[in-house]
């Protein structure tokens, strides 16, 4: 064995932070929201085909989501299709206490 020391560094919790790409909470809460989405579908067994046309979207549209790009997805978008899929939607604002980290978004389910 040896005793090299490896260096690494403590990520955020935000890889999107952490590799500096602009609207970081974005792309965490659009990942989060696709997340959802591949979970129903996968619970579901839906082919990609059915699962396309059951959220209004493409075949091409619906590899891209499950693969993570999702670029071409708006939150909204992707609110739209958790809707189609029968998932209430819950928005919560507060107040940030100003002893904590910046604002974030987080995005949860409810079983």
């Amino acid at each position: 064995m040896t005793n090299e020391k490896i260096e690494y560094e403590i990520g955020s919790g935000n890889v999107f932070k952490d590799l500096e790409i602009p609207n970081p909470e974005e792309y965490l809460a659009k990942t989060r929201l696709a997340m959802i989405i591949y979970d129903i579908i996968t619970e579901r067994k839906l082919k990609r085909g059915k699962a396309a046309k059951q959220l209004g979207i493409s075949k091409r549209e619906i590899t891209a989501l499950l693969n993570g790009r999702l670029d071409d997805f708006s939150i909204e978008h992707l609110f739209a299709m958790l809707r189609k899929l029968d998932r209430d939607i819950e928005i919560v604002v507060r107040e940030r206490p100003a002893d904590t980290p910046p604002a974030e978004i987080n995005i949860s389910t409810v079983v």
